[in-house]
């Protein structure tokens, strides 16, 4: 039996993150893989990371992203987030098949690789440089054994353009795959062009699985209401909700979101990721930004509207516009 591992952002408390990770894995296991996932977690990703020498507007910039993500973690240690922490590493200890070995960062992978015959790496936007690290070699498999087989699953770059100084760093690092796909349309054009290779066009992990009942926790006894997921932005938002909620005697339900720097309206809530998919399940409405909280309005059935992102953050919009285009719900995204 093939032994797989996968390098994604399953450690992150997003419900997105560690969906699109089951997604994957209970996919490759249904096909009788013994898929893994690696438990590769640098701090940068949500720690923020080290400071960088302040000699320039880009690391200026990166310090402030690593002093915001410094401030929101110490910030939710104080305030508590009503066990959501617990209920995210129950999750994934139930069902994520994360590997028990830890590394921390490129050369921890580099110096004890974990042994695999294919290394996946995707989805989620794991070839998004940041603005505080940059492009992470680890997400594209810069690691392990020379004879196994490198392959991208719907890998997402997270927007629709890539800057000029990341190009030729990301083209060499994708010729060492054997398949590459993405999830984006976009995605497609960026990865061809600078690596000059075959690049296919595949939906998210969370499409690939038909049946979600079996770890949906649903909302129980409550009156009709309106599942508002939004992370990033809250541009428009509070409008659309109280609108759409008004017209149609709706609750408004939102789960806690420790980014958020914009006014809730309605009900918050602290749901397990089982909890999050009953209350999208079960809701009469949903309103979100977030391409996750599409995804699943779609599989659902739910009415839905997805409030696209506005400015430098417009970018963003490439995942949900290019899933709502291809099944023809493009109406259901408002961009202006």
């Amino acid at each position: 039996m093939k032994k797989v591992g996968i390098v994604t952002f399953h450690f992150a408390e997003n419900y997105g993150a560690v969906f699109q990770a089951y997604g994957l894995v209970t996919c490759l296991r249904s096909l009788d893989v013994e898929a893994q996932i690696i438990n590769y977690h640098p701090d940068y990703v949500e720690g923020g990371g080290g400071f960088k020498l302040p000699t320039n507007k880009k690391n200026i910039r990166a310090n402030l992203v690593i002093a915001y993500q410094k401030f929101i973690k110490l910030y939710s240690l104080f305030k508590g987030n009503h066990g959501l922490k617990d209920k995210f590493k129950a999750f994934r200890d139930n069902y994520l098949y994360v590997a028990d070995e830890c590394y921390k960062s490129l050369s921890d992978l580099q110096k004890t690789p974990p042994k695999y015959d294919v290394y996946i790496c995707g989805s989620d936007q794991v070839w998004n440089p940041s603005e505080q690290f940059g492009v992470d070699p680890a997400y594209f498999l810069d690691f392990g054994r020379g004879e196994a087989k490198r392959v991208s699953y719907a890998a997402s770059f997270g927007r629709d353009t890539l800057d000029e100084d990341v190009q030729q760093n990301i083209g060499n690092l994708l010729k060492a795959f054997d398949a590459i796909s993405v999830r984006e349309k976009t995605g497609v054009d960026i990865a061809s062009k600078v690596s000059g290779c075959d690049v296919s066009w595949m939906p998210d992990p969370t499409i690939l699985l038909t049946d979600y009942s079996p770890i949906i926790h649903g909302p129980k006894d409550r009156k009709p209401f309106m599942f508002s997921y939004v992370l990033r932005s809250g541009v428009g938002i509070t409008e659309i909700q109280e609108y759409i909620a008004e017209k149609l005697s709706l609750e408004i339900v939102v789960p806690y979101n420790p980014m958020k720097r914009w006014k809730t309206v309605g009900e918050t809530i602290y749901p397990s990721p089982e909890e999050w998919l009953g209350y999208i399940k079960h809701s009469d409405f949903v309103v979100t930004n977030s391409f996750h909280g599409t995804v699943f309005s779609v599989l659902f059935n739910k009415p839905f509207i997805t409030i696209g992102l506005a400015g430098k953050k417009s970018g963003l919009n490439a995942r949900a516009i290019a899933l709502l285009t291809r099944v023809g719900l493009e109406h259901r995204l408002l961009t202006d």
